[in-house]
């Protein structure tokens, strides 16, 4: 027989990991449609390569800033959404019944 807390924990579990999966959902969607920016954490220089003489610039730093950043916000956001779903299945655990039939 199963307790009342298991049950009401594994329900806690199973909102509080769908809750963490619409959140990174919602954070990626802003971020990869430019409604928000993601965290600068990368100050990369502007890439000039010289050619006769003058240097001419291959890529801007700010644009290397804005993929990295975007990378890792995207690999930050998915590590949550996993760690949500993993948290969701435990609260599925405790929520469902285990029976376990033994056949003679």
């Amino acid at each position: 027989m199963e307790s009342k807390y298991e049950k009401v924990i594994g329900y806690i579990l199973l909102v509080v990991g769908v809750v963490m999966i619409l959140i990174s959902v919602y954070f990626m969607f802003n971020v990869f449609t430019g409604t928000t920016t993601p965290p600068r954490l990368f100050n990369f220089p502007d890439i000039y390569i010289t050619v006769s003489g003058e240097p001419t610039l291959i890529l801007h730093g700010e644009e290397m800033n804005k993929i990295f950043a975007m990378i890792f916000w995207y690999l930050l956001m998915f590590f949550i959404m996993m760690a949500g779903g993993r948290i969701a299945s435990l609260g599925i655990n405790l929520i469902r019944e285990i029976r376990v039939e033994v056949k003679k």
